[in-house]
């Protein structure tokens, strides 16, 4: 079985070498992963909802669009530290995520980002917006961040030649963009900013920013750099990973962006508003790649970085998570199914939906593909690449996926290596008479000795069922306290997840198989093949 499978995919990577994917020029990539923005805040998804998203609709109709596409987790921080990798969360050194912005690397020694691997293809390569992947600035007399140097640690160290970003959003400080590891403005300027209202924007959370920040502008800044990015050097092919403000608090949406109307059009809140500036976002993306003639060349992604967030489902009948269970933060559905839509015009086959079960990670291998770059295998390390699937070349009948793992909110995320008091690797102690622990014992130990550390944790969002298998249609969820398969689903015939199978005799092999599984991609170095 093993010797047909391997077969069957080089005779697939073969007929890529020689098909569609060898003809095709080298395309430019932009990839942009919109914030909290779930399964039914783009029309295109969910007819059923209120907020209009006619550039995505038709991207939508002229490229492809995918109906069963899951970020890795169910919150923001993790999933961008496995869509910036190729990994699943717990490969980097915090399995929920970096999430303050002077903290450290989101990324362990070693471990290469879609910037460097694409940097490496020969690509420019540009990082734009929101980050959650820590960082490093040089202190100054006080002990505090240096804002009038650069920094120690940033998106320069992460593979990308250009960038401009906020560190931990539109959301958290620091309130000003970081320009090519530096300050975009005055660094001696940053002050400490109360938390209120600010320029006709808001600081939600007090901390170090420019006085003159004001979060209702951060969509258009980050459009305009963008395009500008574009235009920097006509010789090398590009890739653009933008991260927006729409649609995370706070919902301070702006009257327009680069002339279009923004606030108000959606007639309902602040955050639909927001809602619907991603698509404006996407809109004018396209309108300066059409200018320019680049359209052609230019493959697109647009996602989002977990669930949507169902606020104004009450009052305003608008459904974020598309009738889905769950939202944000959530195992069940609601929480990391998202939309994924591709179009690279005269590549991507216009109009075809895709219904088989990808994760947004697997862009990275994906790009890495087209871009003609290399693999390796100590990167990339959870993912697959779509690049078949989007050229055509392989359908629903052949998917590119036999499992993907999910997990939830942080703090509860099983089976990762166990860190005793002292800060050290349980599992590599060494046994009593210095021999070390085998392969089966480090495994065991991991398991029981974050398990122990977990169950202290505060259950949030999903009730302790912090991880989730996908194997086809049948999702299998984890309770992490006892450390057992609670719940097994069919979402073939049952997407909003009301009958749960676990107790069903007939299903007792195959949760057996499936946790078994879970088990085995959990304690792996690697759980995808190394493309050949």
């Amino acid at each position: 079985m093993k010797r047909v499978l391997v077969l069957t995919c080089a005779a697939l990577w073969a007929a890529l070498a020689t098909g569609s994917a060898a003809e095709a020029p080298r395309p430019n990539i932009i990839y942009v992963m919109a914030d909290d923005l779930g399964w039914g805040d783009f029309s295109c998804y969910f007819a059923q909802g209120k907020v209009q998203t006619p550039n995505i609709d038709k991207l939508a109709r002229t490229g492809m669009r995918f109906t069963d596409a899951h970020t890795p987790a169910a919150l923001c921080a993790p999933t961008r530290y496995a869509v910036a990798t190729g990994n699943y969360t717990w490969r980097g050194p915090l399995p929920g995520g970096t999430w303050s912005w002077n903290q450290g690397s989101a990324f362990r020694p070693g471990q290469k980002t879609v910037g460097h691997l694409l940097q490496e293809a020969g690509y420019r390569t540009g990082l734009f917006g929101k980050l959650h992947f820590g960082g490093e600035f040089e202190k100054n007399a006080a002990g505090k961040a240096d804002f009038t140097k650069p920094m120690k640690v940033g998106p320069r160290e992460w593979g990308f030649t250009y960038s401009y970003v906020l560190l931990g959003g539109h959301q958290a400080p620091p309130y000003c963009f970081i320009e090519n590891n530096r300050v975009d403005g005055d660094g001696a300027k940053v002050t400490q900013l109360a938390a209120g209202p600010l320029n006709g924007g808001a600081i939600p959370v007090a901390g170090p920013g420019l006085p003159d920040w004001d979060s209702r502008q951060v969509g258009q800044k980050l459009v305009e750099k963008v395009i500008a990015f574009m235009d920097a050097d006509k010789d090398k092919p590009f890739y653009v990973h933008l991260s927006t403000d729409g649609a995370h608090g706070p919902y301070t949406p702006p009257d327009t962006l680069l002339g279009e109307p923004v606030k108000g059009v959606t007639k309902m809140s602040a955050k639909t508003d927001m809602d619907y500036e991603v698509d404006v976002v996407v809109g004018k993306l396209v309108e300066a790649l059409t200018k320019r003639g680049l359209l052609e060349k230019t493959l697109i992604i647009v996602t989002s970085d977990n669930g949507g967030i169902p606020a104004d489902r009450e009052k305003f009948g608008h459904d974020a998570v598309g009738g889905l269970r769950g939202s944000k933060s959530y195992i069940w559905e609601g929480g990391h199914r998202v939309p994924f839509l591709a179009m690279w015009k005269g590549h991507v086959p216009a109009g075809e939906v895709r219904n088989q079960v990808i994760g947004t990670h697997d862009i990275v291998p994906t790009f890495v593909e087209l871009a003609g770059g290399k693999f390796a295998a100590d990167q990339m390390l959870d993912s697959v690449s779509l690049a078949p699937v989007l050229l055509g070349l392989r359908g629903d009948d052949k998917p590119v996926r036999a499992t993907l793992l999910i997990q939830s909110s942080p703090g509860r995320d099983a089976f990762t290596e166990g860190i005793d008091k002292d800060g050290k690797s349980m599992a590599e102690k060494p046994k009593a008479g210095g021999q070390k622990m085998t392969a089966e014992g480090r495994k065991k130990a991991k398991n029981k000795a974050f398990n122990q550390l977990a169950r202290k944790g505060e259950k949030s969002g999903s009730d302790g069922m912090a991880h989730a298998l996908r194997e086809g249609p049948w999702k299998l969820v984890f309770d992490i306290e006892h450390d057992k398969a609670v719940a097994l689903y069919n979402l073939a015939d049952d997407l909003r997840e009301q009958k749960n199978l676990i107790a069903d005799e007939a299903q007792k092999d195959r949760i057996t198989r499936m946790d078994k599984i879970y088990r085995d991609i959990r304690s792996s170095q690697r759980s995808t093949p190394v493309p050949p």
